[in-house]
C-alpha cells in the first residue's frame, strides 16, 4: 500500500495581510502557504522557523524539492 501525503493541512499561523489562520498546501511542483479568507499565497520558507504541529506533520510528508 502507497503512502500518500496530504494535499492541505490547517494551521494556526497568522495571515501577515489579515491575520486568519493559513492553509499550508502542496501542488505537483512546490508547496505555499494560502489565506482562504484573503486569498493571499505566500511562499512557505519564511513560516518554517516558526511552523506549529500541522505545519510539522505537513512538512513530514513532503519531498524536499517542493520547498
Amino acid at each position: 500500500m502507497g503512502y500518500f501525503a496530504a494535499r492541505q493541512a490547517q494551521t494556526t499561523l497568522p495571515c501577515p495581510k489579515c491575520g486568519q489562520a493559513l492553509l499550508v498546501e502542496r501542488s505537483c511542483r512546490e508547496a505555499h502557504m494560502l489565506c482562504p479568507h484573503c486569498r493571499q499565497r505566500f511562499d512557505i520558507k519564511p513560516f518554517i522557523a516558526r511552523a506549529d504541529e500541522a505545519l510539522e506533520r505537513f512538512l513530514e510528508g513532503l519531498y524536499l524539492d517542493r520547498i
